[in-house]
């Protein structure tokens, strides 16, 4: 195991012990309930540091904590609200390597080793890697943990609220046909009809293609629905830009046929002040992303989608 004068030791409490218990408990067979356990007493110790460092994290979000993700895949992940999931993963006196299922490879902001001994009464907080290339890892090329910190730093910059500096698209303008560089008709960016939205009242509709990187082209239709005086209703859509065509797009998602988006895209919803308003992320197999909601005149928001490091975001006022 790793040098233990530098791994931190995160006392295991009842608690603890009884939760992974309980979870171990409702699995199909001893091996795959051993495992539990050890993925649950990993992932509470990453937790309980992360509380020392004043550093909020959301269990209930987490896959290892919902009974049906971790009856089928190997997981024992974290998720650090707004940031993403840090794997942590128990490894035992015995063994040299961290070792990865494959399921955990990607949609990962970070790899925690977390080790036990046989009878573990405590847990060892070993090191920390950002990524991994394969599914092993040596415990002596492991970082020290306050990489972890500065890890976890440099990740939230890639979440904070677009500069003051930068214009605000007014959606009030688009009524009368004034649009910010890159936003056109709908029909400019599919070549056939627009979505086939039901909609009771006249609503504004229009398109942005963006890039996430080289591999990843996306369309970004923002519809403006007016509700009252000073209310607005704003639907936010997220397709794969390899549909040129709408009617062909909506046809192809209905049969099932469509391009899937990755699941490591995440569509935020920014406040004026930043502050993350909603997180939207596909399920495996998910053809297209959906948000509606409302503002006032005058509200300001920002929009952000990332995929993995890439980003793209826009501000608006309404």
């Amino acid at each position: 195991m790793n040098n233990t004068e530098t791994c931190l030791t995160i006392p295991l409490v009842n608690y603890a012990h009884n939760q992974a218990r309980e979870f171990a408990a409702q699995q199909a067979t001893p091996e795959k309930g051993l495992r539990v356990y050890l993925n649950t007493l990993a992932v509470w110790a990453v937790r309980r540091y992360l509380q020392w460092l004043q550093i909020d994290s959301d269990l209930e979000a987490s896959d290892s904590w919902h009974p049906g993700m971790r009856a089928i895949f190997d997981i024992a992940d974290l998720v650090i609200p707004n940031l993403g999931r840090l794997e942590c993963r128990p490894v035992l006196a015995e063994e040299s390597v961290l070792r990865l299922p494959p399921e955990v490879v990607s949609n990962r902001i970070g790899y925690l080793a977390v080790g036990f001994n046989r009878h573990p009464q405590q847990a060892q907080l070993l090191g920390f890697v950002p990524e991994i290339n394969g599914e092993t890892i040596s415990l002596t090329e492991l970082q020290p943990l306050d990489a972890l910190i500065e890890h976890l730093e440099r990740v939230s910059l890639t979440f904070s609220a677009p500069s003051q500096e930068q214009k605000r698209n007014n959606l009030s303008q688009w009524w009368e046909g004034v649009f910010e560089s890159g936003w056109q008709a709908v029909e400019g960016l599919f070549t056939s009809s627009a979505p086939n939205l039901a909609f009771r009242r006249t609503c504004m509709r229009m398109g942005k293609l963006i890039e996430l990187g080289s591999e990843c082209q996306l369309i970004l239709v923002l519809t403006l629905v007016p509700e009252t005086n000073d209310k607005v209703g704003i639907n936010l859509q997220l397709y794969p830009a390899r549909a040129t065509k709408f009617a062909e797009a909506t046809t192809a998602i209905a049969k099932n046929q469509a391009q899937v988006l990755p699941t490591e895209l995440k569509l935020l919803v920014l406040t004026a002040s930043g502050e993350v308003f909603r997180e939207i992320t596909p399920c495996e197999g998910d053809t297209f992303l959906q948000y509606e909601f409302a503002g006032q005149l005058g509200e300001e928001f920002s929009i952000k989608v990332t995929l993995l490091n890439a980003s793209f975001s826009e501000a608006f006022v309404i």
